[in-house]
């Protein structure tokens, strides 16, 4: 094992280093050591370990990769790992599978109302993958507990300024999770440090699980900046779900040709009153009282509306997901139900006020972030978290849409980003970026969107 070159670094850079692997897990100081500087062969191993799970050639020197790569920012939880084994750490867990969450203040870099959308979408990973739920409570105990602190002494791991530790939390049953109120958070910049990743990682340790050696796994330690495709890795999976099982699968879809049974609706047969794309990325097509889900595969058995979302009526007129908040809302006649997941949030039902009674459709418009309600020929755009002047409302379909239908039964934005909007047994595709109706439509429903034989 080739020693650290004491010679090439200063002193302050070789203290430095020293005391980041000291304080993140790497290296241990034996109760029989006589003096204060660990032996070349342990800096030299600790360093070799820090590489190997930060993705640098392993050299066990302390050059300036390595060196650069202990200045980047992080979380404030020791690593504690080793050279024998790359799979996730665990750190207790939780005796149930719903849990609560508060946040006790926000980071004014975002505003409360961002702040609370990066932590719920940040749950989402989670929720997605396991069979966990979650609900945020405004006052009163909760399980997990968010805040944002400066480098004070009201915490027992203080934070350091600007840069270097970014967040820490604690195992369960604590469920303390804190953010450096120094840093710059942001959301969907490539500058700062961006909330919600942070927020899926430090909920991580509050749900029991350790830091990654794989350093693109979002548990790993090391923050690596802002990604518009974020996703779990393998890694995150296989810890949250050795913890506390795979996440709830709906029914498997059946095949077009196989008949609904007697007094199901049909999706091949049915006319839609909603489509939404909603929790879990899932498209979700409503018809009377069912409801059914579509994929590459066809739509799925149709099952009751009241058997996922309870308490919610059928025959619905209009159901949206905003992938703005994670909020998904069902409208029938002068009412409006809101939805956690599957869970109504407290205070609804509640009557429709700005926008009118019995809405034809409406659709998450993923250029502004708005939702947007359609009846006849107008329609309403609504903004879920800022204030909205509804007095110029509603406006012509035709200002918004080129060539789009009016009175539609049902509409969304789909993963591919087009608007589809629905009318009878037919549907059109609306180029965003155009914002026309595209040629060749209108289309089929049940042969094209439903994959059903002739």
């Amino acid at each position: 094992m080739t020693p650290v070159p004491l010679a090439a670094l200063n002193t302050e850079e070789f203290t430095k280093a020293v005391a980041y692997l000291r304080s993140y897990g790497y290296l241990h100081i034996p109760l029989d050591s006589k003096g204060p500087t660990p032996p070349p062969a342990a800096i030299s191993e600790a360093v070799r370990i820090f590489q190997k799970v930060t993705n640098l050639r392993i050299s066990g020197t302390l050059d300036s990769a390595t060196l650069s790569m202990m200045d980047r920012p992080r979380c404030g939880l020791q690593d504690s790992f080793n050279n024998k084994s790359l799979r996730y750490r665990t750190m207790g867990y939780w005796r149930k599978k719903m849990l609560t969450y508060r946040i006790f203040n926000y980071t004014p870099h975002l505003g409360q109302g961002r702040t609370r959308s990066a932590i719920f979408n940040a749950f989402k990973y989670w929720s997605d993958v396991s069979p966990l739920r979650f609900k945020e409570m405004q006052q009163g105990r909760a399980d997990i507990k968010f805040s944002f602190h400066r480098k004070d002494k009201s915490c027992p791991v203080p934070f350091d300024g600007r840069g270097h530790v970014l967040a820490h939390a604690d195992a369960p049953q604590s469920g303390i999770v804190h953010f450096d109120e120094d840093e710059l958070w942001t959301e969907g910049r490539s500058y700062g440090s961006n909330l919600m990743i942070v927020a899926v990682h430090e909920i991580g340790h509050a749900l029991g699980l350790g830091h990654s050696q794989h350093s693109s796994a979002a548990m790993g330690p090391v923050y690596n900046g802002y990604r518009s495709d974020f996703k779990l890795h393998p890694d995150d999976v296989r810890g949250i779900q050795a913890l506390y099982g795979k996440a709830v699968t709906l029914p498997p879809p059946r095949k077009p040709s196989q008949p609904a049974p007697g007094g199901v609706a049909d999706p091949c047969k049915a006319t839609l009153d909603a489509v939404m794309l909603g929790p879990s990325h899932k498209t979700y097509a409503f018809s009377g009282q069912y409801m059914w889900t579509v994929s590459s595969s066809g739509p799925s058995s149709p099952m009751l509306v009241s058997a996922l979302w309870k308490e919610l009526p059928g025959s619905l007129d209009a159901a949206v997901h905003s992938q703005r908040t994670g909020k998904s809302y069902f409208l029938k006649d002068d009412k409006v139900w809101r939805y956690t997941g599957f869970k109504l949030d407290h205070g609804y039902p509640r009557r429709l006020v700005n926008v009118p009674a019995k809405v034809d459709s409406a659709l998450y418009f993923k250029k502004n972030k708005k939702l947007i309600f359609f009846k006849g020929s107008g329609y309403w755009l609504w903004d879920e978290i800022g204030p909205t002047d509804f007095r110029s409302y509603p406006k012509p379909i035709s200002h918004l849409f080129h060539r789009a239908p009016s009175s539609t039964d049902a509409a969304l934005t789909w993963t591919n980003g087009h608007i589809y909007l629905f009318k009878g047994s037919e549907y059109w595709r609306v180029n965003q970026k155009h914002q026309t109706v595209e040629k060749d439509y209108p289309q089929d429903i049940a042969s094209h969107w439903m994959q059903c034989d002739d």
